[in-house]
């Protein structure tokens, strides 16, 4: 009986798949388009938001082909980042290289460029708040991106910043902390995860501090958020001033605080 049911269920919708297919593909169709252009404009709008308040580490995707209107247009996209602001102006450091193709400055990002010492020039580029809403409006500033801990498309675009403390403050380190640091800098991060957790289970605020760092990067392991967002919320209750900042953007980026 179950069987019998079963093959007629599969008839019919075989025969209703084949009768409307094309209803059913155009559906198909319009819902992936409705879909695509929700995304695009929630990151339109998520965008703008980082144009019209920037934070320093910010980068800027500039085409100053757009920009330089007194002769004939060619792209010159450009990579840029924020180095200050305020109420008035926005201070970047502009990229030494022009690419011919968007997805080539992209590629420079993803590639870990931003962190080689010669790839921005010395000079800084300064902007008032309104040229660069404007630059943006005219497709001279055509994206933006904020970083997730260190990474923007999954490249490095900043150092990241072990706290370094000042020596009356170092000997309130655990030992467990202080070797995490240690194996960090020479690059043996599931190592130096390792010796956070140990440095945690002492209660020891840098350590929470760091291990949240790790945990957020997935440096040495897999990433865990949820973890990392109570390790910075204890290392705050203990006063820890950049397990507060930490905790801060923690909770503008990702969706994981209470």
């Amino acid at each position: 009986m179950i069987k019998s049911t079963l093959f007629r269920t599969h008839d019919v919708i075989s025969a209703s798949v084949s009768r409307y297919k094309a209803i059913i593909i155009a559906f198909l169709v319009v819902g992936f388009c409705g879909y695509w252009i929700v995304k695009h404009q929630q990151s339109q709008t998520q965008q703008l938001e980082w144009i019209n308040a920037p934070k320093v580490d910010d980068i800027i995707m500039v085409d100053f082909g757009r920009i330089q209107t007194d002769r004939v247009y060619q792209p010159q996209f450009r990579v840029t980042q924020v180095i200050a602001v305020d109420e008035q102006h926005i201070t970047l450091k502009e990229g030494r290289y022009t690419y011919a193709r968007k997805r080539d400055a992209k590629r420079a990002i993803q590639l870990d460029n931003l962190m080689l010492d010669d790839y921005f020039k010395s000079q800084p580029w300064r902007l008032t708040h309104s040229q660069i809403s404007n630059f943006y409006q005219s497709g001279g500033v055509y994206a933006a991106y904020r970083p997730n801990d260190i990474y923007v498309l999954g490249g490095i675009v900043k150092k990241r910043a072990l706290a370094h403390f000042p020596k009356h403050q170092r000997a309130q380190f655990s030992p467990q902390n202080s070797q995490g640091i240690s194996l960090y800098q020479q690059g043996e991060f599931e190592a130096a995860r390792q010796a956070f957790e140990e440095a945690v289970a002492t209660q020891d605020q840098w350590g929470m501090y760091n291990l949240a760092t790790m945990l957020i990067a997935a440096e040495g392991g897999v990433q865990d958020l949820p973890r990392a967002f109570e390790l910075l919320k204890a290392a705050k209750t203990q006063g820890n001033l950049k397990a507060i900042e930490a905790l801060k953007s923690l909770c503008q980026m990702h969706q994981v605080c209470e």
